[in-house]
């Protein structure tokens, strides 16, 4: 079991680096928006210009959508606990997959049989149908 110390050291730590990239994954997009506010009164007639910074917009839009896949990346290379909570509830959700197709094969087989046994039934009445009115001529 690990101490408290170092428990609160790689929380710490953990929360530092989650910190430093979300500053650099949202800074460029940050700098590029308030540029965008600004380019008509800064840029007025240079359109090619506006594409370019258009252009990096979107891009950086991209880089800072990426910190949320960056986060989950971080949280498990540095943090045991959320490696051991994401283990658990993947084990959990993969054994509830493997009851459910059990179960659907289970009644499946029991449909199968229901109705082998609901055809043989209407086959012997079928059949004793077909004697009673030979008997009858």
């Amino acid at each position: 079991m690990p101490s408290f110390k170092s428990t609160q050291r790689q929380l710490t730590v953990m929360l530092v680096t989650i910190c430093c990239a979300a500053v650099c994954l949202q800074l460029p997009y940050t700098t590029l928006y308030l540029l965008n506010a600004a380019k008509w009164s800064l840029w007025p007639q240079h359109w090619m210009l506006h594409a370019k910074l258009y252009l990096c917009r979107k891009v950086a839009d991209m880089i800072a959508t990426s910190n949320y896949a960056v986060n989950f990346a971080l949280y498990c290379v540095s943090g045991s606990l959320f490696r051991h909570a994401v283990h658990r509830l993947c084990s959990i959700r993969w054994r509830r997959q493997q009851q459910q197709q059990q179960q659907q094969q289970h009644d499946s087989r029991h449909r199968h049989h229901e109705t082998m046994s609901t055809t043989a039934v209407t086959l012997v009445n079928a059949g004793k149908a077909q004697l009673d009115c030979e008997t009858e001529q």
